[in-house]
C-alpha cells in the first residue's frame, strides 16, 4: 500500500486531533470504537480543523486511510447557525474536517465512516462541545469551487491559482 504524501503549507492541529484506537483487523466490516471519542471545546464563532489519526488502529496492517466516506452532524436543527462541516479531506495520512459554528452550550453528534486501502471502513462517533461563552454565529466563509465545492488545504493549486481537478468536479488532492 501507498502511505501518505506530507501536504505542504498545512498541518493538522496536534491540540485537536484525535488518535483512533486499535478496533481490531478485519476487513470487510464496519467497526466503531469501544469508548466515546470527544474533541475539544469551540465556540461558535470558530472555523476550526479537528483530525482523527488512524495510526493505531491500522499499525502493522501495512493499510492507510484512503478516503472520508461520509460526515454527518446528526444534532443540527436546520438553523442558520448550526454546525458545519465546511470540507472534509485525507492530510498526512489522517481525517481532517473543517468545523465552523453551533449553537453555543451544545454538545453537537459528528459522524464519520472512513475507508482504507485495504477496504477497512470505521463509523467513528465524536461528541463536540460547543462553549457558551459566545453568541451564535453562522460558519464563516471558505475557498469554493463555482459550483459550490469546497476546496481543501491539499488541493492541488497551480502558481497561477487555478485549482486542479478530477473528471468528476472535485479538486485532485495531495494525500
Amino acid at each position: 500500500m501507498i502511505p501518505s504524501i506530507p501536504s505542504i503549507g498545512w498541518s493538522p492541529a496536534p491540540g485537536r486531533t484525535l488518535l483512533l484506537p486499535n478496533m481490531g483487523q478485519v476487513r470487510g466490516t464496519v467497526i466503531s470504537p469501544p469508548t466515546q471519542l470527544v474533541w475539544p471545546k469551540k465556540t461558535s464563532a470558530d472555523n476550526l480543523d479537528y483530525s482523527l489519526d488512524p495510526s493505531d488502529w491500522l499499525a502493522g496492517t501495512n493499510d492507510y486511510l484512503s478516503f472520508i466516506e461520509s460526515v454527518e452532524i446528526t444534532t443540527c436543527l436546520g438553523e442558520a447557525d448550526d454546525l458545519s462541516c465546511l470540507w472534509s479531506s485525507v492530510i498526512n495520512g489522517m481525517a481532517c474536517l473543517m468545523l465552523g459554528s453551533g449553537q453555543p452550550g451544545t454538545q453537537q453528534n459528528i459522524n464519520v465512516k472512513l475507508l482504507t486501502q485495504q477496504g477497512r471502513r470505521a463509523a467513528i462517533s465524536i461528541l463536540l462541545p460547543v462553549s457558551s461563552v459566545l453568541a451564535a454565529t453562522a460558519p464563516q466563509e471558505t475557498p469554493m469551487l463555482p459550483n459550490g465545492t469546497p476546496i481543501p488545504p491539499n488541493a492541488i493549486q497551480l502558481p497561477d491559482g487555478v485549482i486542479l481537478l478530477a473528471d468528476n468536479g472535485q479538486p485532485l488532492l495531495i494525500a
